[in-house]
């Protein structure tokens, strides 16, 4: 089963940590794994272009099974939020019709900046 965590801090998205194998097909041909993997990198990409968060200020770790992409507070902002967001609505999609292979959580972490 694939988990995804998406953490929010200080009302903004901070961090997203993809975990595990959908084991929903053949490797090579999981569409469940093939979807998360492209939103991922989606993610990761447009986080440093559109977002204008600077490389050296995204930590992002990939390995076969683990994705995680943190950013620090000074970095979070409206335009990385709507990234995030929409990484979240896509894999909210992927959960609606295949939740026997993928598991959302969304975490809070409250106070302030």
């Amino acid at each position: 089963m694939i988990r995804v965590e998406i953490t929010r801090k200080y009302n903004h998205y901070s961090t997203v940590k993809v975990t595990g194998h959908a084991f929903a097909g053949e490797p090579g041909k999981d569409l469940v794994c093939a979807a998360v993997s492209t939103l991922a990198q989606t993610l990761a990409n447009s986080v440093e272009e559109i977002g204008h968060i600077p490389e050296d200020a995204i930590e992002l770790s990939i390995d076969s099974g683990y994705f995680e992409l943190r950013l620090q507070n000074e970095d979070l902002n409206d335009i990385v939020d709507i990234i995030f967001g929409t990484f979240r609505v896509g894999i909210e999609g992927i959960e609606r019709t295949y939740s026997k292979y993928i598991k959302l959580i969304i975490k809070e972490v409250q106070g302030k900046c």
